[in-house]
């Protein structure tokens, strides 16, 4: 995304400039905090400032695999378009990853609680309700993984329709990031834990952005395999139904008390460095070593 359309959308969702609407429960924002001239920039591209859609368990659920046949999406063109994430080219990327294993693992099934959370055992939904698509694509746009099945449908169907224009490619300068990540990761001390290993990453000041997109984009790792946990082992061959995951957190000392380290990036320690049969599995195209 260009620098004039981010910069009108962070003035559009400022939240001093949103209102509640108690009725669907989600807050909306006026465009008339915006120039005439940043208005006909969104609506050029089609941008609808507040896009809200009732989402219910088994809609969504049907939305995500109608999304299964899309001709563009595959491993090949994901990979490459989360690698555009992690060089900065496309932050959106970022999310790219787990969202598409989110979307193609997807199929019919009903909605049955948790034993120990509320939300669905196999997908992770908690409730129907109203949510508001274009801010969680502007989030993504910023570089934030959106690890929900809410989140795979804002981000893919947008995807979708900015593919429709040609592919996402990394650049070379995304590719030598990302390459440089995984080695970054995989000289590790044993005994570094996700919060140190965080810091580091920042202090080496390896990549872009802040640090919610450094975690944004080791927990995509980590969904797939490619950074190992403790607790049970992820692949990007098949599905773990979300509660075995959330169950996972609760055998981890770093989870307790915390928001902002959940599974399966919370359970990587440093030994367990970066599992290089999935890399290349999945991005062998772009990486060697």
């Amino acid at each position: 995304m260009d620098k004039k359309r981010m910069k009108a959308l962070k003035k559009l969702y400022k939240y001093a400039n949103s209102h509640y609407d108690p009725d669907r429960s989600i807050s909306l924002y006026n465009t008339d905090i915006l120039e005439p001239s940043e208005r006909e920039l969104l609506e050029h591209y089609k941008w609808e400032a507040n896009k809200i859609e009732l989402l219910t368990h088994d809609e969504l659920n049907r939305k995500l695999i109608s999304l299964q046949s899309i001709e563009a999406f595959s491993w090949g063109s994901i990979t490459g378009v989360f690698i555009a994430g992690v060089g900065g080219s496309f932050p959106a990327g970022i999310s790219s990853l787990m969202n598409y294993k989110q979307m193609i693992y997807m199929q019919e099934h009903p909605y049955e609680q948790a034993e120990r959370f509320v939300c669905c055992k196999y997908c992770g939904f908690s409730k129907d309700q109203y949510e508001h698509l274009t801010y969680i694509r502007y989030a993504i746009h910023l570089g934030n993984a959106y690890d929900s099945t809410v989140g795979a449908y804002a981000h893919l169907t947008e995807l979708a329709e900015l593919t429709e224009h040609g592919p996402i490619v990394p650049t070379a300068e995304d590719i030598q990031k990302f390459t440089q990540l995984l080695h970054f990761i995989d000289e590790a001390q044993d005994d570094e834990t996700p919060g140190k290993l965080e810091k580091r990453l920042t202090a080496a000041k390896l990549l872009k952005g802040t640090p919610g997109m450094r975690r944004s984009i080791l927990k995509s790792l980590a969904s797939v395999g490619v950074l190992p946990n403790t607790v049970l082992p992820l692949t990007p061959d098949s599905w773990t139904n979300m509660e075995d995951i959330l169950n996972g957190e609760l055998q981890l000392s770093n989870t307790k008390g915390r928001s902002d380290m959940e599974m399966p990036w919370a359970g990587w320690k440093g030994e367990l460095g970066v599992d290089w049969d999935k890399a290349r599995q999945l991005f062998g195209e772009y990486i060697s070593g």
